[in-house]
């Protein structure tokens, strides 16, 4: 039998089971919803700093929070290195119930900013960024100025800069460079400069030397150098080639150094000339042989150090062989010394300029002015076998090295009517030099002068050895020769003023002191001329 219910307890029974569905849908929790995350955060470490390629100490954290700022446990997250090249060992892929951390931070190996990102699905995500700061010094680095041309004596024209690095080449600031010259001579100004923000120290101005030759410059800061080369610039060729017996390398080193100061004060090229059977025999020097097939843009020296007369006679003989046809300018020519005699000038530290001073006669100083006719008041005739002429007041007219015997304080008696050329001596020392002292007493060791007043004295052209290395390779020098037709740089001279009254008595008690040392020397002036493909013996006759 069916049992009806009234309606009112059909409604009671509806509610009820309408709440017990709701209860079981809710889990049994009450009612309340899981928190939900709204925000990734920084906790700790954003903004540090370390040095490039280390490990943090203290690694920055995050939080994971809901809208309350709650941090969040259990929640998915993703960490990566977003920027400056490091690395993540450990990285986290739940957030914890607090700071999270985002494992083992090896910052990259350049120097800067570096950054993790933290991702939160659904949520904007959060970059932590630390600084990785250069290490310590592990190198300098040339960074600019460097293998630069220019002409011996000369500025060049960009500056030296260097930088101070750690390990992965990061440059590092406030550290102090010392700049030096170290071959050629030269000068770099300011020697100190301290590197800027990028690690780089920059602003030293190099001013090659005058002796020509390779050319180099240093950076150093602390334990650590860098170099810096440079080129000297010239056209002018200069082939050194040795004959007869082997040389010491003391003498050989002389004959290089005096060759790059040669080229470094003349710096044109010559006109091409055609050498082939030129017989070097013809240059009347003991040991000098063979026939040339060659052609030649400039000069060709052969050098050497062999038997001349012994001790205390002749110690060198110098000049040109072969000039060129048209212009006179020497294209072969020879000097030699008197092995005898070298080893005294070796060890007092003038060695170097004695053999500079005789490549200038195989250049052309004092050699080839008569025949250039820049040689007024002769004391000797231009002739075969020279004989005095009586003049006492031999003069070089050339108006470049006249220009720079006035730089140089010359007086009337200096430069007037051209330079004073040397009147004592035998003949080549007579009219082939810068005067030694203003006299006619031409008495002393192989007619040297005695007594007067002194005229260029130490420079190193005149006709007499000085007792000491300093004998300066005048401008007035240097613009000699292009009075001759060269192409002349005068910055590579070095520093000479004509002596003034106030050193004339110092002057002349070290010109008595060293009147013993004063050997002679043989120029030996052109034989041949060259040109057109022929080899022509010059013919000067006697009077």
């Amino acid at each position: 039998m069916t049992r009806a219910f009234p309606p009112r307890y059909a409604v009671r029974c509806s509610s009820l089971v309408a709440t017990l569905l709701a209860a079981a849908c809710g889990g049994g929790d009450g009612g309340t919803s899981p928190p939900k995350p709204t925000a990734v955060q920084a906790a700790s470490g954003a903004g540090a700093s370390a040095t490039v390629g280390t490990a943090l100490t203290s690694a920055p954290t995050f939080t994971v929070t809901d809208a309350s700022g709650n941090a969040l446990g259990n929640i998915a997250v993703s960490v990566a290195v977003t920027s400056g090249g490091g690395t993540l060992v450990g990285a986290p892929t739940k957030s914890a119930s607090g700071p999270t951390s985002v494992g083992t931070w090896t910052l990259g190996t350049t120097a800067g900013t570096n950054t993790v990102t933290v991702t939160v699905s659904g949520l904007t995500p959060l970059t932590l960024s630390v600084t990785g700061t250069p290490g310590s010094a592990a190198k300098v680095v040339v960074s600019g100025g460097n293998t630069q041309t220019g002409l011996a004596g000369a500025q060049l024209a960009t500056p030296l800069a260097a930088s101070v690095q750690d390990q992965f080449g990061n440059g590092i600031a406030n550290q102090q460079v010392t700049f030096l010259a170290t071959a050629g001579g030269g000068t770099v100004a300011p020697g100190l400069i301290t590197t800027n923000a990028s690690g780089v120290a920059t602003g030293a101005i190099w001013r090659l030397g005058t002796r020509g030759g390779p050319q180099t410059a240093t950076a150093t800061a602390g334990a650590f150098t860098t170099s810096f080369s440079a080129t000297t610039q010239s056209s002018y060729v200069l082939d050194l080639r040795y004959f007869g017996p082997a040389m010491s390398t003391e003498a050989q080193t002389a004959f290089v150094n005096a060759a790059n100061r040669i080229k470094a004060a003349i710096v044109g090229q010559l006109s091409t000339v055609n050498l082939q059977g030129a017989d070097l025999a013809g240059c009347g020097v003991s040991g000098l042989t063979g026939t040339l097939q060659e052609t030649s843009q400039g000069l060709i020296i052969y050098a050497s150090v062999a038997p001349i007369d012994g001790v205390g006679k002749i110690l060198a003989q110098a000049g040109p062989c072969f000039v060129r046809q048209s212009s006179v300018l020497p294209a072969v020519g020879v000097m030699q010394f008197d092995e005898a005699d070298i080893q005294n000038y070796i060890n007092t530290g003038r060695f170097e300029s004695v053999v500079l001073h005789e490549m200038n006669h195989v250049v052309g100083f004092g050699t080839i002015w008569a025949d250039k006719n820049v040689l007024l008041n002769p004391a000797f005739t231009n002739t075969e076998n020279p004989t005095p002429t009586g003049s006492t007041n031999p003069r070089f007219t050339g108006a470049a090295g006249l220009a720079q015997c006035l730089a140089a304080g010359g007086t009337a008696n200096h430069c007037t009517s051209g330079v004073a050329v040397e009147l004592c001596g035998n003949a080549g020392t007579a009219d082939g030099h810068w005067r030694e002292a203003f006299t006619t007493a031409c008495t002393g060791p192989n007619n040297s002068p005695v007594g007067g007043t002194p005229a260029f004295d130490s420079e190193m052209m005149t006709g007499y050895i000085e007792g000491t290395p300093n004998m300066p390779w005048s401008a007035m020098s240097i613009a000699s020769f292009q009075d001759l037709g060269y192409t002349v740089n005068l910055l590579a001279a070095d520093s000479y003023s004509v002596p003034s009254l106030l050193t004339i008595a110092r002057l002349r008690a070290a010109q008595e002191a060293s009147a013993g040392d004063r050997p002679a020397e043989r120029l030996l002036r052109p034989r041949f001329t060259v040109g057109g493909g022929r080899v022509q013996a010059i013919k000067r006759g006697n009077q």
